[in-house]
């Protein structure tokens, strides 16, 4: 049976054979490997771009609890050996809020820890180099640490 479409003529509503059906152009998602290896890629340009003058950098990027969760972080993805698995991974981490960022926000805050974390080891294995600690990488001071039990302060 041939599909038919209704058009008005003359005033008057026919039916006239269609010569191919109508289709709705679905959209392809993309391969979300593909879509978070171009995230992972587009953050780690960002963090280095804003890295490389420390005096520009966020006010957030500075803080002690920033680069906390930036180490915990690198310490939670370092057992992953390729660029591959960490797109898996920040795939997956991708639905959750931390590494989320709505497309709304204009312009774009900087990225969280989870994102700069997933970005610093993403150039970790493209170039299999290991960066330092996210203090020293920025330029912040390193934290000082104080031994309750001798009264003494070490960096």
């Amino acid at each position: 049976m041939a599909a038919m479409t209704l058009v008005a003529r003359r005033g008057r509503v026919i039916a006239e054979p269609r010569p191919r059906s109508i289709r709705f152009d679905r959209i392809v998602p993309a391969a979300p490997r593909h879509e978070a290896s171009r995230d992972l890629a587009r953050i780690a340009l960002d963090v280095v771009v804003r890295a490389v003058d420390p005096t520009s950098l966020p006010r957030r990027w500075s803080t002690l609890a920033f680069a906390r969760e930036v180490a915990a972080v690198r310490a939670q993805l370092a057992p992953i050996r390729s660029r591959r698995s960490l797109a898996e991974s920040f795939g997956r981490e991708a639905a959750i809020a931390a590494t989320l960022t709505p497309p709304t926000i204009d312009p774009p805050q900087p990225p969280g820890p989870v994102r700069v974390a997933y970005a610093i080891r993403w150039l970790e294995l493209g170039d299999d180099r290991v960066r330092p600690s996210w203090a020293e990488w920025t330029g912040q001071p390193a934290p000082c640490v104080s031994d309750q039990r001798n009264g003494e302060i070490t960096k």
